[in-house]
C-alpha cells in the first residue's frame, strides 16, 4: 500500500497500529526516533533553528509536534506492556 497518498492522519493512525507487530528493539528505535523529532520541533521553536527535512519515505514524513507526540504516547504504553 502507497502511504504517500495517505492523510497524515491516516499514516498516524497507521502506524501506530503497525506497534502491535514491531519487536521491543523496534519499539525503543522508534521512541528514540520520535524523541529525537520532537526535540528538533521544541528547538524550532526556541530558537528558530531549522527543522530537519526528512524523505517523503520516513515513517514522520509531514507528522506535526501533536501528531509525533501522540504517535510517542502510544509507543510508551507499548513498551511498558511490553516488560
Amino acid at each position: 500500500m502507497d502511504n504517500k497518498n495517505l492523510s497524515v492522519e491516516q499514516r498516524l493512525k497507521l502506524l501506530i497500529e503497525s506497534f502491535q507487530e514491531r519487536t521491543p528493539k523496534q519499539m525503543r528505535t522508534i521512541r528514540n526516533n520520535l524523541n529525537n523529532r520532537i526535540k528538533s520541533f521544541e528547538e524550532e521553536l526556541k530558537f528558530g533553528k531549522a527543522l530537519p527535512k526528512i524523505s517523503a519515505s520516513h515513517m514522520f514524513y509531514e507528522f506535526e509536534l501533536k501528531d509525533c507526540k501522540s504517535a510517542l504516547d502510544s509507543a510508551l504504553k507499548l513498551i511498558k506492556k511490553q516488560k
